[in-house]
C-alpha cells in the first residue's frame, strides 16, 4: 500500500499523505485528490451500468429478478407468456431476496424485479405497486395448536419454525413483532430461501410453524391451515422495481403491462 501511494504521489507530482509516527493522514492536496477520485469512480460506475443496459437492450434480453420461482408466481406467469409470444426473447432470471434484488436493479445488473415490500422497509429503486398479499402463521392440518380456541404469541414458544434466513425482510419484520410484544423470539429449525414445495412438505409432516403467503397457502389448504393470531396477520405490498431514470425498453414495458394485469389494482407508471 505504501509503495502504491508513493507511486501515485510521483505520478501526480504532489504529496498526498502526511506520514508520522502515529500513522498517516491526507494532506490538503490529498483531500482534493480523494474527492476527485470518488467523482471519477461514480462516473465510471454510471458508464459501466449504462453499457450493461445497452448490451441487454440490443441483445433482446430481459433481466428479471424474482423472490420465488414457484410456477404460480405472477412474475413467472408473465415471463412465460412473454417467452411464448416472443420466440426470439432471451430471459435471464435471478432469484434472490428483496433487498439484494433492489440493489441489483439500482446497480443496473438486472432490468426489473418483482418483490414483496413490508411496512417500514426502505428500497432504493423506483416502485410500482402491483397489489397486496397477506402472510399468515401456518401449521399442518391436525397440529396441536389447531385444537386451541384462541392462540396467543406465547403459545407458539414450544414450537420451532421453518423460516427464511436472517437477511430476509420477512424474517426481520416478524422477529420485530415478537420483540415488540416481549415474547420469546422464534427458534428457527429449518432455513429456506423461499416458501418452496420442499419447505411446505416439511411443514405438513411435522409440528413446525411457518409464515406463508396466501398466494402459496391456497394450493396447500387441506394439508396446512392458518392460525388466527391478530399480531401476526401481516399485509405486504407486491412491487415492480426499476432503476430511477432508466430508459424503458419495449421488453421492460411489455413485462410491466403483463404483470400489472394480473392484479386488480395493477396500473402503469410513466416511462
Amino acid at each position: 500500500m505504501s509503495k502504491a501511494m508513493r507511486r501515485l504521489e510521483d505520478e501526480v507530482g504532489v504529496q498526498l499523505l502526511e506520514r508520522g509516527l502515529h500513522g498517516a493522514r491526507l494532506t490538503a492536496d490529498g483531500e482534493m485528490f480523494l474527492e476527485a477520485a470518488r467523482r471519477f469512480e461514480l462516473q465510471r460506475f454510471d458508464l459501466t451500468r449504462a453499457a450493461s443496459e445497452l448490451r441487454a437492450r440490443h441483445a433482446g434480453l430481459l433481466r428479471l429478478g424474482i423472490t420465488s420461482p414457484a410456477a404460480d408466481n405472477t412474475a413467472v406467469i408473465a415471463a412465460a407468456e412473454m417467452v411464448r409470444k416472443r420466440p426470439g426473447l432471451r430471459l435471464r432470471l435471478r432469484v434472490g431476496k428483496s433487498d439484494a434484488l433492489d440493489t441489483a436493479v439500482d446497480d443496473g445488473e438486472i432490468d426489473l424485479a418483482v418483490v414483496p415490500s413490508y411496512k417500514g422497509q426502505s428500497l432504493q429503486s423506483t416502485q410500482l405497486q402491483l397489489g397486496e398479499d397477506h402472510i399468515r402463521v401456518v401449521v399442518r392440518q391436525g397440529h396441536p395448536l389447531t385444537k386451541k380456541p384462541v392462540v396467543s404469541l406465547n403459545d407458539l414458544t414450544p414450537y420451532a419454525w421453518v423460516m427464511a434466513p436472517p437477511r430476509s425482510a420477512a424474517r426481520r419484520h416478524f422477529f420485530a413483532i415478537f420483540e415488540r410484544n416481549g415474547v420469546p423470539m422464534p427458534r428457527v429449525a429449518v432455513e429456506t430461501e423461499y416458501t418452496s414445495e420442499a419447505a411446505m412438505g416439511i411443514l405438513t409432516s411435522t409440528d413446525l410453524l411457518s409464515i406463508v403467503p396466501d398466494s402459496v397457502l391456497r394450493s396447500w389448504l387441506g394439508r396446512a391451515t392458518p392460525l388466527s393470531i391478530p399480531e401476526l396477520a401481516v399485509s405486504r405490498t407486491l412491487v415492480l422495481l426499476s432503476r430511477p431514470g432508466a430508459r424503458w425498453s419495449p421488453l421492460m414495458t411489455e413485462f410491466r403491462e403483463l404483470v400489472s394485469s394480473y392484479w386488480p389494482k395493477g396500473h402503469s407508471s410513466n416511462e
